[in-house]
C-alpha cells in the first residue's frame, strides 16, 4: 500500500452528514492509531506530516466545531 494522505475540514454541524465520517470534537486530540483502526489501515502508512497537521488543526478547534478527517491513498 502507498502512503496514506490525510485531509481535514472544520465543520460546525457534523450531524448533517449521512455517511460514516471520522470526527474530532473540540477539546479532543486526533488519535492516528484510532483513525487507522476505524478504517482498517496500517498506522505506519499514514503520512507523518499529515498526522501532525491534523493534530494541530484539532488543537485549534473552537467551541461547537469538529474536525472531519478523511484520507486518500497515494499510488
Amino acid at each position: 500500500m502507498g502512503t496514506i494522505n490525510l485531509t481535514c475540514t472544520v465543520v460546525t454541524d457534523p450531524d448533517s452528514f449521512v455517511a460514516f465520517q471520522y470526527y474530532v470534537k473540540a477539546g479532543e486530540v486526533f488519535d492516528a492509531k484510532a483513525y487507522a483502526n476505524a478504517y482498517k489501515l496500517n498506522r505506519n502508512d499514514l503520512d507523518a506530516d499529515d498526522v501532525r497537521a491534523t493534530q494541530d488543526a484539532a488543537a485549534k478547534l473552537g467551541a461547537g466545531e469538529c474536525l472531519m478527517v478523511s484520507h486518500s491513498i497515494a499510488a
